[in-house]
This record gives C-alpha cells, structure tokens and sequence, in this order.
C-alpha cells in the first residue's frame, strides 16, 4: 500500500473524531440560535427543545416553523440531521480507533 494511503488510514479516527466534534459544535450552536427565541417566549421547556436537538417530531418542526424573529445570521430552522452527522461522524472514528488499537501490531 502507498505510503500516502498508509498515513491517511492511520490518521483516519482522529479526522473523523475531529470532524464529527466540529460538526457537533456547529449543530449545537444552530439548535441554540433557533430555539433560543423559543425558549425565552417560554413556548418550551428546556427538555422539549433539548429534545429538538436530535429529534424531527412535528412539534418541533411546528414550533421552529414559527419562529419570525430575524437572527444575526438569518437562521429561522435547525435541521437534526446536523446533529445526526456528528454523531455518526464521532461514532465512525471511535470504531475506527478501537479497531486500530486491536489489531495486532507487526514486529519490526
């Protein structure tokens, strides 16, 4: 195998953790630009727009749907799906590091 492939394989789970963790942060920061207007109207508790966080109910979609106010980046939906990329991006690197951590090690 290439040396360059070599490399990419073995840099692989921290690239996947550091995307997913990047990804991760961005949703978080989405979720809190739209629901924020939500929660200050008290339409939601907490826990209810927490759970919009990773969840596409129709009460989350119906309440995100009515959000009017302009933010500062002209944000007015959050899509989960964000959130869900994250996760499986995090999720594929873990496995791909603790697959890298049993395979056995050749002797040099």
């Amino acid at each position: 195998m290439p040396r360059i492939t070599q490399n990419l394989f073995r840099r692989a789970p921290a690239i996947l953790l550091g995307i997913g963790a990047v990804t991760l942060v961005i949703a978080l920061i989405w979720w809190a630009l739209v629901f924020s207007v939500v929660l200050e109207a008290e339409v939601l508790t907490p826990r209810e727009a927490g759970i919009c966080l990773f969840d596409t109910s129709g009460l989350c979609q119906a309440i995100a749907s009515l959000c009017s106010r302009d933010h500062v980046l002209n944000i007015r939906v959050y899509e989960p799906e964000a959130f869900w990329l994250a996760v499986g991006l995090i999720g594929a690197g873990t496995v791909a590091a603790f697959a890298r951590w049993l395979r056995p090690r050749s002797a040099a």
